[in-house]
């Protein structure tokens, strides 16, 4: 209980970061690759919602995404 009150707690601070860089990310690729407007439309979604998806997932996510970036040759 108290592990699950800790994560609703903390939630907020890694969910609206990571969802802010995933739809910054779609920006980004659409400014790079002026794709058409549905693959602008996708690419806004797609990343935002993995930037989501990753801060939701946050205990899990957080620590194997910084070992695959500290263990990637």
């Amino acid at each position: 209980m108290r592990m699950m009150r800790m994560y609703t707690e903390i939630l907020p601070f890694m969910l609206i970061p990571s969802g802010f860089s995933g739809f910054a990310t779609g920006m980004y690729i659409n400014i790079a690759n002026r794709p058409t407007p549905i693959e602008m439309f996708t690419n806004w979604i797609g990343y935002t919602s993995i930037g989501l998806l990753t801060g939701i997932t946050y205990p899990v996510s957080f620590p194997l995404l910084a070992g695959y970036v500290i263990y990637k040759k």
